[in-house]
């Protein structure tokens, strides 16, 4: 498998971009792959307090180029498959000077493949500020493929994103992946961010047993992690090729593809006709 260096554009604050940082590194642990998240947030640090075995905190008042480190560890035969680096809010300057200096047809000739993730919600700023990202690495001429990551936490009007930004992709030929983060109760949100937890590690069996005290509780938020994960997990197994998924990879697919046939109301042999037929189609 191709290694993957994901970009969480830093677009808008208050999007997700954590969240769905922590959700996109908790998909590729679930499959089994190798992974390494840079935080480069000095004001939360919400990522590195929360992965404080997987990710590490980049810090720009320390380091001139705190970003290097990202490049230099695939560059130096990283052996880790998933790079997640969560951009801070806004896009700087210093921010752009940085990518117009990474040698980017390197990363080519050493098997590794470039994502930009952006969040969007219903408000139309999360759209404009993700806007500069898509010009800008739209016209490095290098093969960048882009996760569009719908958050519905303010609700599910994306209709700037929708009349707009896509139709844009699409006019701009991009290469890019839809995904759709469904809103959480903000109880859960608040009971696990003041126990410094994760979702994942908390339905894992991390963190106290008193934090969601009843079975539905925690049933209904295992079913909220899976129907985030599940779109991920497939994505990350789509860029594996057949004869890379072992015997466990196979399992965990399968456990996905019926609890997506389970919510959509279709039975689980229709669904994998259906993802026959698309990806014969594409």
């Amino acid at each position: 498998m191709r290694r993957m260096l994901i970009f969480i554009a830093g677009t808008k604050g208050g999007v997700g971009k954590s969240f769905a940082s922590a959700m996109l590194a908790g998909a590729a642990e679930d499959l089994g792959l190798s992974l390494t998240v840079y935080d480069t947030d000095n004001e939360n640090r919400t990522l590195v307090t929360l992965m404080k075995e997987h990710c590490r905190f980049l810090d720009e008042q320390k380091e001139t180029y705190p970003l290097d480190e990202v490049i230099n560890s695939l560059y130096e035969s990283s052996p880790v498959t998933v790079t997640i680096v969560d951009m801070k809010a806004g896009t700087s300057r210093s921010t752009q000077e940085w990518f117009s200096s990474v040698p980017w047809d390197a990363l080519r000739k050493i098997d590794v493949d470039v994502y930009v993730a952006g969040c969007v919600t219903s408000d139309p700023d999360s759209v404009r500020t993700f806007g500069p990202w898509l010009e800008y690495f739209h016209n490095i001429d290098f093969p960048v493929h882009y996760l569009l990551i719908k958050n519905a936490k303010d609700g599910d009007n994306f209709f700037v994103c929708d009349s707009l930004l896509e139709p844009g992709m699409r006019e701009m030929e991009l290469d890019y992946s839809v995904f759709f983060i469904s809103p959480i109760e903000q109880e859960y949100i608040g009971k696990l961010n003041n126990n410094d937890i994760l979702l994942r590690d908390y339905l894992h069996g991390k963190g106290p047993k008193t934090l969601l005290p009843t079975i539905m509780q925690k049933s209904r938020l295992r079913n909220h992690y899976y129907a985030i994960t599940d779109q991920f997990i497939e994505f990350f197994a789509s860029r594996m090729e057949a004869n890379e998924r072992n015997e466990s990879h196979q399992k965990i697919l399968t456990s996905v593809q019926k609890r997506i046939a389970l919510r959509s109301g279709v039975q689980p042999d229709e669904h994998e006709k259906e993802e026959t037929t698309k990806s014969k189609g594409n």
